[in-house]
């Protein structure tokens, strides 16, 4: 009974420190001086701003219920996005670069971002460059196991977790941000992503790869009826994006990808709804997307730091790109349709990604397991309902 108590208390202080973490961005994206009316024509600027908006939401949503440190580990990912997006928006207006992003430790993210990569061998498992913190570093340098804080689990399989039964949400102060300015020609996201930060109560955020997200430019992304050929301009300074077509209407749907190392189909039939490819490095100025289709579309580039990141499973339709946070796992998914499938390993270079290894592939009403070598991007390829799990 005792025991129980102190574990409880132990709990219930973790959160608080966490909480407070949360509180301290809301206070620093209060007191910062960015006008939005004075520097709504820089998009730069503007997009680092957004993505700490969105951020700090993502952090109070994800807070919600959380019972210990480890259902927290979305909300630590979401506070050094949003800290990293605000110091890129304080690097743009005293006309510094942008400091680049350093990952979290690869062992728990609340040691904090990692400052050194070295080599690791999960047990029985090949050796990989990690990044980690620096007492990990120095841990693993004179041959000692890294902090033992429970966040990193063992790379060895375990059991599917069991579905967490409800939760009923705790309700944790916070200290509200302004509401933004919306500039000029803002979008609704980005209008209801200011009320959230104004202490109104936001509403549910669409699934992925559903609607655009906020902080994308207009000049990428399109939308139409019937057939369209589409120069969608990179972003600068360039980074790995995800091309998203989704089709409304019945019928044809063909989408094709133009560049100098030729064309390739991305989608040809009519039975998915949805087209969601990451592009290869390309040297040219533009996305070049030839879409030929019966009834209404949407199109738009997706920066690779705005996709989904799961922990442990996930559940959608047709193709898709997230990113898994954890460490090697073992992983299966059952696909509920008939087709091929497969998920592959994505490897970020330059402005684009190079399809790695595959790590599962099946046919039809079936399942296929694998091996995930640790965290990065990945590719599903689907023709129907699909779920995923990492264990």
């Amino acid at each position: 009974m005792v025991f129980s108590r102190l574990f409880r208390r132990r709990r219930a202080d973790e959160l608080a420190v966490i909480d407070a973490e949360i509180t301290a961005f809301g206070e620093a994206l209060a007191r910062h001086t960015l006008d939005p009316e004075r520097h709504g024509s820089d998009a730069d600027l503007m997009a680092d701003y957004a993505r700490a908006l969105d951020a700090y939401e993502r952090a109070k949503a994800a807070f919600v219920g959380d019972r210990d440190r480890e259902d927290a580990e979305d909300v630590l990912l979401a506070l050094d996005e949003g800290r990293h997006a605000l110091a890129c928006v304080d690097a743009r207006q005293a006309g510094r670069p942008v400091p680049p992003r350093r990952p979290l430790c690869f062992f728990d993210p609340r040691h904090g971002p990692s400052v050194e990569r070295v080599p690791w061998a999960p047990e029985a498992g090949a050796t990989r460059i990690i990044d980690v913190c620096a007492a990990d570093a120095v841990r693993l340098a004179d041959g000692e196991p890294p902090i033992a804080t429970g966040g990193r689990r063992s790379p060895g399989a375990r059991p599917a977790p069991a579905a967490r039964p409800a939760r009923t949400p705790r309700r944790a102060e916070r200290v509200p941000a302004p509401r933004p300015v919306p500039a000029a020609g803002a979008t609704p996201a980005a209008s209801s992503r200011a009320a959230a930060l104004s202490g109104e109560t936001p509403h549910r955020a669409p699934a992925a790869f559903k609607t655009c997200p906020p902080g994308i430019r207009k000049s990428q992304q399109a939308q139409g009826q019937g057939n369209k050929d589409l120069h969608l301009p990179y972003r600068k300074p360039r980074v790995p994006l995800v091309l998203v077509v989704r089709h409304h209407g019945g019928g044809r749907f063909r989408v094709l990808q133009t560049s100098g190392a030729g064309s390739r189909v991305l989608h040809r039939g009519s039975d998915r709804d949805r087209v969601v490819e990451p592009l290869p490095p390309d040297d040219d100025q533009y996305v070049r997307v030839s879409i030929r289709a019966i009834g209404r579309w949407a199109a738009w580039l997706q920066p690779a730091d705005t996709v989904p990141v799961v922990q442990d499973q996930i559940a959608s339709r047709g193709s898709f790109v997230f990113r898994h946070a954890g460490g090697p796992a073992h992983v299966r998914m059952t696909h509920k349709a008939d087709g091929d499938y497969s998920l592959t390993e994505l490897s970020e270079m330059g402005n684009g990604f190079e399809q790695g290894q595959v790590v599962l592939a099946g046919r039809d009403q079936s399942h296929a397991e694998g091996q995930l070598t640790g965290p990065g991007y990945l590719h599903v390829r689907a023709e129907g309902d699909w779920r995923i799990t990492i264990a």
